[in-house]
C-alpha cells in the first residue's frame, strides 16, 4: 500500500474514530434502501454532519439505545456511518443491503473486535477480524494480505489499513471533508431488522434435521412458545447432567398440557431439589445449580414470561455443540414470535 494513502487514514482514525464507529459502503443503494435495511423512518430524515451526529449520540440520555446514523453518496456508493453504533455490521443488515449490489462494512471498536465484512448478492461470503488471523471466507483483492502486514499491536495502523482496503474495494476515498460536509442525511434506527432465526454458522447444522426442531421452524407461531421453552430447558438440563426424578417429572410436565395443580407440585419438588443442590460442595455457580434455576423458570405460571426467563438463562458454555445450537435457534424463534405478536 502507498505510504501517503496509509497516513491519510491514520490521521482520519486518530481525529474521528477513537470512539466506536461503524461504516457501511453500499453499492447501487439509495437512502430508501438504507432506511429499510437499518429500520429507520425516512420521513424523519434531516440534514446533519457526522460531527453533529457524534455529539447527538454521545449526549443522549442512553447513548446507543436508538442508534443514529448519517448517510450520503461517496463516489458510486452510498456510505452509512454510525457513531457508537454497529447495526451495519449485523449479518441481517449486510445481506439485505447487498441484494442489489456489493456491501463493504468496517467496524472500529477499539481493536479487539474490529472487523471488515464483505457482502454480495444477498450473502455474506467474507468476515475478517482484523486483530487476528480469524476469518470466514476471503476478502476481495489483497485485502487480507494488506491487513496481515500490519502488526497486531498497532490498533490505529490496523484500523487505517482496514479503511484503506475498503477504499480499494469501493474506489471511494473517505475524507474529513465528506464527514463534515452538509450533504449527509441523519436517520434514527427505530425498528432494527430481526435476527435471522438460523444464523449463518448454523445453517447446515444437524439439529435442523431433528423433527421437533423442524416442526417449530416450519410452523413458527405464538402457539410454539411451549415447545420452544421445553427444548431450551431440555438442552440445559441434559448439558448439566442433572439427573433426578423431580427433573424427569418436570420435563414430562413441560412436554404435556398445562395443568395448574400439577405445575405447583412439580415446582415444589424442583424447589426441594434446588435446596439439595445448593448444599453440594463447590463454587456458588455450577452447571447443576444453574440448570435447576432454568427448570424453575420454565415452571412459571405465565407461559410467555417463563419462556423469556428460560431464554435469559439458557446459554451456558458447558453445553455440547448440538445443545448450544438448539438453544441459540430456539431463542431466536422466541424473539421472532415476540416481534410479530399483536
Amino acid at each position: 500500500m502507498r505510504e501517503d494513502d496509509f497516513t491519510h487514514y491514520e490521521g482520519l482514525v486518530s481525529a474521528w474514530f477513537s470512539d466506536p464507529t461503524c461504516l457501511t459502503w453500499c453499492e447501487a443503494s439509495g437512502l430508501e434502501d438504507v432506511a429499510r435495511a437499518f429500520g429507520a423512518d425516512l420521513a424523519a430524515a434531516e440534514s446533519l454532519s457526522f460531527e453533529d451526529a457524534q455529539l447527538e449520540q454521545y449526549n443522549a440520555d442512553i447513548p446507543g439505545l436508538l442508534p443514529i446514523l448519517v448517510a450520503g453518496t461517496i463516489g458510486d456508493w452510498m456510505l452509512v456511518v454510525e457513531p457508537n453504533g454497529c447495526e451495519g455490521a449485523r449479518p441481517e443488515v449486510l445481506k439485505a443491503l447487498s441484494v442489489r449490489g456489493r456491501v463493504v462494512n468496517v467496524l472500529l471498536d477499539g481493536g479487539r473486535y474490529d472487523r471488515l465484512n464483505y457482502a454480495a448478492a444477498g450473502w455474506l461470503p467474507a468476515v475478517r477480524l482484523t486483530s487476528s488471523p480469524s476469518r470466514s471466507g476471503r476478502l476481495p483483492g489483497d485485502a487480507d494480505a494488506a491487513i496481515d502486514a500490519v502488526g497486531t499491536d498497532d490498533v490505529i495502523g490496523l484500523q487505517a489499513a482496514t479503511l484503506l482496503e475498503a477504499e480499494h474495494i469501493t474506489g471511494a476515498r473517505l475524507t474529513e471533508e465528506w464527514l463534515l460536509g452538509g450533504g449527509l442525511t441523519r436517520l434514527l434506527v427505530e425498528i432494527p431488522l430481526p435476527e435471522d432465526i438460523v444464523p449463518d454458522q448454523l445453517r447446515d447444522h444437524r439439529v435442523l434435521n431433528r423433527p421437533d426442531v423442524r416442526a417449530i421452524l416450519d410452523g413458527l407461531s405464538p402457539g410454539n412458545a411451549a415447545p420452544i421453552r421445553y427444548l431450551m430447558t431440555e438442552a440445559v438440563v441434559q448439558g448439566s447432567q442433572l439427573s433426578h426424578p423431580a427433573v424427569d417429572e418436570a420435563l414430562e410436565f413441560l412436554r404435556g398440557d398445562d395443568d395448574a395443580t400439577w405445575r405447583r407440585e412439580v415446582r415444589r419438588q424442583v424447589a426441594l431439589l434446588r435446596d439439595e443442590v445448593s448444599r453440594e460442595p463447590g463454587p456458588d455457580w455450577t452447571p447443576r445449580r444453574a440448570a435447576v434455576k432454568v427448570l424453575l423458570d420454565a415452571l412459571g405460571d405465565d407461559l410467555t414470561e417463563s419462556a423469556d426467563a428460560v431464554a435469559g438463562r439458557a446459554y451456558m458454555g458447558h453445553l455440547t455443540d448440538d445443545q448450544k445450537a438448539v438453544v441459540v435457534i430456539m431463542k431466536r424463534c422466541l424473539q421472532r414470535i415476540g416481534r410479530t405478536a399483536p
